[in-house]
Parts: structure tokens; sequence; C-alpha cells
């Protein structure tokens, strides 16, 4: 895609039209903070340390962690971070149960 395409037809008021813009259009400095991976992840529970598994995550991802529903425990994230391939280890503030959704992004 040609660096001087127009954007006309493409951006409608304060809307972008579904398709319009990929990211070719976008600079690096806006892809480099788009997620390489998004994924939720229920916990098994058992423990306060929870290894989960996210498909494509390297020891060099960054994490950003979430919960999207703190369980029946009523639970708290303290840390995540990426600690292996294809692993990211969430400490909560007590044992998840096996029915907390954490939801994970990696870059």
């Amino acid at each position: 895609m040609p660096k001087n395409r127009q954007l006309k037809n493409v951006i409608m008021g304060h809307h972008i039209v579904d398709g319009g813009v990929d990211t070719a259009d976008l600079s690096s400095s806006v892809t480099a903070v788009l997620a390489d991976y998004a994924v939720e992840v229920t916990t098994a529970g058992g423990s306060a340390t929870e290894a989960l598994t996210v498909a494509g995550v390297t020891t060099a991802s960054k994490i950003i962690a979430t919960l999207k529903d703190d369980g029946s425990n009523n639970i708290t994230i303290k840390t995540a971070k990426a600690t292996g391939d294809n692993a990211v280890t969430v400490v909560f503030s007590g044992d998840p149960g096996n029915d907390a959704i954490v939801a994970i992004a990696a870059f």
C-alpha cells in the first residue's frame, strides 16, 4: 500500500469504516503497542501462585493481566509475568479456586 494513500471515504464522522484501515496503514509506533496475544484463562486453583498457559508467550514478553471474574474466592492479582515459553505465572492474593478468569494481554 503506498505511503500517500488517502483515507478519503474511510473516516466518517468519528467512526472508521470496518476494514477501512489495516496495520499497513499504521506507523510502527502504533503497531508496537498492539498486543501480540490476548486471551482469557480460567484458573485451576490449589495455590496462590499459578502458571497459566498462553500460547506464543516467551520470557521476553511483557504481560498485562487483570481479573475478568475474581471467582468465588474473591482474590486479586499481585503480580503476573512471562516465565517461560507459553507460560505466564500469576501470583494471587490467595488460592483463586477453579473459577477465576484472568484476562491476559502479551506484548
